[in-house]
């Protein structure tokens, strides 16, 4: 019996703000925007498992890329950029409340740094999800682990002290999704709002 549900954040409770980033950043340094997207991914994946900082980002961008950018430029820009430009998935949050009626238990893991968790704090998405009830959260860059390594899953579980077989997860990637299900949760791939509903439908949840 599922008593859990598991939720990514980006681009399934919140908007995914990164095409305005990568054109942000392509537009200050004037390097193409798609070497600039495979540079700051790559350094993103460190920052969110805690190998690096913010001034370890901006230093290690500025050594691929040959730059040396202003420091007006980036001081907090992940996190002015976020507040600006990450927006409520209004539908997904709909869903949200259903479930919570319904006696749901309701939990967030996400793959983020920590300038974008205090952006959440800041603009209060982080207290409006815990008014709705979400009562555990797990952000890979404290843990030093993220998604799709077993042990992410593992430290959630932990928290709620429930078997993955009592937990459904839903996220937007399908490669994390895969691996919840490898661990027994069941597992929803995050599309669309409207197939987000349609899915826990069928498994009797809504």
């Amino acid at each position: 019996m599922t008593k859990s549900i598991i939720f990514d954040l980006g681009s399934v409770l919140a908007g995914d703000e990164w095409l305005r980033v990568y054109g942000e950043i392509a537009n200050e340094v004037k390097i193409p925007e798609e070497k600039v997207r495979e540079i700051v991914n790559s350094l993103f994946i460190k920052w969110s498992l805690g190998k690096i900082d913010e001034g370890g980002f901006w230093k290690e961008f500025e050594i691929k890329t040959g730059t040396n950018l202003p420091e007006e430029f980036t001081k907090d820009f992940f996190l002015k950029t976020y507040k600006e430009w990450s927006k409520d998935i209004k539908e997904s949050w709909e869903i949200l409340v259903e479930l919570k009626a319904k006696g749901i238990r309701l939990a967030l893991l996400s793959n983020t740094i920590e300038p974008h968790v205090l952006a959440n704090e800041e603009m209060g998405r982080l207290r409006r999800l815990r008014d709705i009830g979400f009562e555990a959260f797990v952000w890979s860059y404290k843990e030093g682990v993220g998604k799709p390594d077993p042990r992410i899953y593992k430290v959630m579980l932990e928290k709620l002290n429930l078997p993955a077989e009592a937990c459904v997860f839903v996220d937007d990637d399908l490669e994390n999704v895969e691996a919840a299900k490898e661990l027994g949760m069941q597992g929803i791939h995050f599309q669309t709002p409207e197939q987000l509903r349609k899915d826990l439908t069928k498994l009797g949840l809504l």
